[in-house]
């Protein structure tokens, strides 16, 4: 497998599969492929998995795409503006990102359904059910605006706010705390929980929360109606 990240502000993927070689990808991510690659249904996470991904507003199936009779391309991509990011994982190696953010993976990477625990659900905007992968392969997300990272080296803990969140390594530990002032909760504009992390690993981050950028054209959105 080979693989193209073209475009600058709103990037897609093109990766070239030699024969009998696969790809899964979350379902209406397709921007272009072969006439040779086969095109498949294929459950997300078993039926248990597929109904957790509906319960947090993701498709229920995923896209398998496979070569077949020679090598073919096919061309992925997200939905809003924003940069594809690739995370390689060896053997064991796990990653989980936000269900969003997930635009495809090759055929070696196992996929599952992670909880994170009731208060991301309600409030921390990243949603109950994240998606888990286990490597080794690639897995390839869409990061909303620029590409934020940050190594964290097991010293210092990062909170973020978590509508920013793209993805972690499953080696960091991850929970929900309040913000600290109350002032700032109520007057600052600024959501009422972030995301702590703890431990050694990386943070991959949205520049733009998706969430608050829906909601921001959603109001714009009416006031233009209105005027």
């Amino acid at each position: 497998m080979e693989y193209q990240i073209i475009g600058h502000s709103m990037q897609v993927i093109n990766i070239k599969l030699n024969e009998g070689e696969g790809i899964f990808s979350d379902a209406g991510k397709l921007v272009s492929k072969s006439k040779n690659i086969k095109m498949m249904p294929k459950l997300a996470g078993g039926i248990v998995g597929a109904i957790e991904r509906k319960a947090t507003g993701a498709t229920g199936f995923l896209t398998e795409f496979k070569a077949e009779g020679g090598p073919g391309n096919v061309t992925i991509g997200g939905v809003l503006p924003g940069k594809a990011y690739e995370v390689q994982l060896a053997a064991g190696e796990s990653f989980a990102a936000e269900h969003y953010a997930f635009i495809a993976a090759t055929e070696q990477v196992k996929f599952t359904i992670e909880t994170v625990g009731i208060g991301v659900a309600f409030f921390g905007g990243a949603g109950l059910i994240l998606q888990k992968f286990v490597g080794p392969g690639s897995v390839f997300l869409h990061v909303v605006g620029d590409i934020v990272e940050y190594t964290l080296d097991g010293t210092e803990p990062l909170e973020i706010d978590p509508g920013h969140i793209a993805g972690f390594d499953n080696t960091l530990k991850y929970k929900i705390t309040s913000v600290d002032n109350i002032r700032s909760m109520m007057f600052a504009g600024e959501g009422i929980f972030l995301a702590k992390f703890e431990g050694k690993g990386k943070v991959v981050a949205h520049s733009v929360s998706r969430f608050k950028l829906a909601s921001e054209l959603y109001a714009q959105g009416k006031a233009d109606t209105k005027s």
